[in-house]
């Protein structure tokens, strides 16, 4: 008999401490009370609009929960409003600059807090084509080496929002300044003698320029990789047939960087307009030519390009 109760008492033990460690192991399952479903993961678009929308903001806290952003990988990228977590400075959102953007948010009841965790991807787009807010479906339409008209709006965005961009031929301050302009004679290859200097490297992907007259077409962009006389060779095609005053265009496909520093001319077949300014030079040959072995003084060709060394577009 006092075999059988020991044996007895000894399964009891053993069976509770199996329960026991069931228990345990049930507990150690039970995910923590604080852990939250409620992360930001998403993918958006290079360049979105500011207050676009990343997502709403849910939290397993009760009662009314406030949010407060706590930590952003790259100041000032978001912002929460009424709507929930939305973009605040597009700009920031430039994948040639970074792929992703994090952050926290913490959510709180004033008893307790949850933190939320953003990650934002960002895919990458054609640079040029997202800053043609009137243009880009001419341009994505576009053959490679086809010049594209563009406006005087599109032109500056992407002379200020492009990365690692550079000016070419004349400067900002000679396009506005209150000089008159004054029409200097076509069917020559001109190139304008200054310090703006394409790096080596470089593709030009916008010009714009002053024709003197309606209805000109067969203008040729021009680029020398020796110096400023040349010799020059042809960027694309020529232009398409455009009027008078200030034109714009981008060249679709821009493909080959320069080898060593780029020197920008023009072969303008019909008048162009100039801008008188002491001191100033700049080369000219006769006709649609490569070498330049004239030099005129004291004006500026109304002609300017944008350049960049890295690669922004397909």
């Amino acid at each position: 008999m006092k075999c059988n109760s020991l044996f007895l008492s000894l399964l009891m033990v053993f069976t509770l401490m199996a329960c026991s460690s069931e228990n345990n192991d049930d507990t150690n399952d039970d995910p923590d009370p604080f852990e939250t479903t409620n992360d930001i993961a998403r993918s958006i678009a290079e360049y979105p609009g500011s207050g676009t929308l990343l997502s709403s903001l849910t939290s397993d806290l009760s009662g009314e929960v406030n949010y407060t952003l706590t930590f952003e990988s790259v100041p000032g990228a978001f912002a929460i409003t009424s709507a929930g977590l939305t973009v605040a400075d597009w700009l920031v959102y430039d994948y040639e600059s970074r792929t992703n953007i994090t952050g926290t948010i913490e959510a709180s009841n004033g008893t307790e807090t949850e933190v939320l965790s953003i990650d934002i991807e960002i895919d990458n787009v054609d640079d040029i084509w997202a800053f043609l807010h009137t243009s880009g479906d001419a341009y994505l339409d576009a053959e490679p080496g086809e010049w594209v008209p563009i406006l005087e709006s599109e032109y500056n965005d992407l002379a200020n929002y492009l990365a690692m961009t550079t000016k070419s031929g004349a400067l900002d301050s000679d396009l506005i300044s209150p000089s008159s302009i004054s029409s200097s004679a076509g069917n020559v290859t001109i190139s304008t003698v200054n310090d703006q200097i394409m790096p080596d490297g470089s593709y030009l992907f916008a010009f714009k320029y002053y024709s003197w007259v309606n209805n000109s077409n067969n203008v040729q962009v021009k680029l020398s990789e020796g110096n400023f006389s040349g010799p020059f060779e042809d960027v694309g095609m020529a232009f398409p047939e455009h009027d008078d005053e200030f034109n714009h265009f981008v060249i679709k496909g821009a493909d080959t960087p320069t080898d060593g520093e780029g020197y920008l001319g023009m072969y303008a077949p019909n008048n162009y307009g100039s801008k008188s300014k002491s001191g100033a030079q700049w080369l000219f040959g006769t006709g649609n030519t490569s070498i330049l072995p004239n030099s005129g003084s004291n004006f500026v060709p109304l002609y300017q390009g944008i350049s960049t060394t890295l690669k922004q577009w397909d």
